[in-house]
C-alpha cells in the first residue's frame, strides 16, 4: 500500500513537471511565432524589422549585460531615446561589419540632419569614437535573457544538433520499452489469474456437487 502511494506521488510530480515544461514551450513558441510574424510583415512593407534578438559576444556592457546574454530590442522613435538608455545599432566601422552593437547612450544631439547619439560600453574606459546617426539605430533594449546565447551557440554546433536529435529519440525509445514491459507484466498477471482460476475449477465443482446432492432423510427410530 505504501509503495503504491509513493508511485502515485512520483507520478503526480512527473505529470506536473511535464505540464509545466509543456506550458513554457508553448509560451516560447507563441512568442517566437509572434516575433517572426511581426518582422515578416514589416519586411513585406519594406520597413526595418521592429523587433530583434541579439546575442552579446563582447564584455563591454558588463556587469549589466554579460557575454552570451540575449537582448530583446524593440524599434523606438529616435526622439524618445534618452540619456542612459541602452540601444542596439549598426556601426559604420567596417571592422564590425553587419554585427549590431549594444551600448549605452551618453550623449544626444539634435542637428539639421536629424538626431545623433554618442554611446559607451559600461565596462569601457572611454566613449565610442563614432557618432551614431538615428538611421543606424535598430532599437532600444527592452529586456535581457541571461545566458540564452550559450544555447544558441550550442545548437549551432554539430554536437548540439546531434544532441537535439539523439535525446528525443532515446526518450521515445525508452518510453516505448517501458510501455511494452508494462503490457507484458499485465499480460503475465492475467495469465496467472487464469491459471489460478483453472486450478480452482475442480474444487469449485466438487463444492457445487456437494450443494446439489440431496441430504439423507432422517428416520424416526421411536416408531
Amino acid at each position: 500500500m505504501k509503495e503504491k502511494k509513493q508511485r502515485g506521488v512520483i507520478y503526480l510530480i512527473a505529470k506536473t513537471i511535464s505540464w509545466c515544461v509543456m506550458a513554457i514551450l508553448c509560451l516560447i513558441g507563441a512568442f517566437l511565432l509572434s516575433y517572426i510574424a511581426i518582422n515578416k510583415i514589416a519586411q513585406a512593407k519594406g520597413q526595418r524589422q521592429p523587433l530583434g534578438l541579439y546575442t552579446i559576444i563582447s564584455p563591454s556592457m558588463t556587469p549589466d549585460i554579460a557575454v552570451y546574454d540575449v537582448v530583446f530590442v524593440a524599434k523606438i522613435d529616435p526622439e524618445d531615446i534618452q540619456i542612459n538608455d541602452v540601444i542596439s545599432y549598426y556601426s559604420t566601422n567596417s571592422f564590425f561589419g553587419s554585427t549590431p552593437i549594444t551600448h549605452r547612450v551618453v550623449e544626444k544631439h539634435v542637428t539639421n540632419n536629424g538626431i545623433v547619439f554618442r554611446t559607451k560600453g559600461d565596462a569601457n574606459p572611454v566613449m565610442d569614437n563614432e557618432m551614431i546617426d538615428q538611421s543606424q539605430v535598430i532599437g532600444k533594449v527592452r529586456f535581457v535573457i541571461p545566458q540564452l546565447g550559450r544555447v544558441q551557440f550550442f545548437l549551432a554546433s554539430k554536437f548540439g544538433w546531434f544532441t537535439v536529435i539523439l535525446i528525443p529519440a532515446v526518450g521515445v525509445i525508452i518510453y516505448d520499452i517501458m510501455k511494452l514491459l508494462k503490457l507484458i507484466k499485465v499480460r503475465n498477471r492475467m495469465q496467472e489469474l487464469e491459471e489460478e482460476q483453472e486450478d480452482d475449477l475442480p474444487t469449485r465443482r466438487r463444492k457445487e456437487e456437494m450443494k446439489e446432492k440431496p441430504k439423507p432423510k432422517k428416520v424416526d427410530l421411536r416408531k
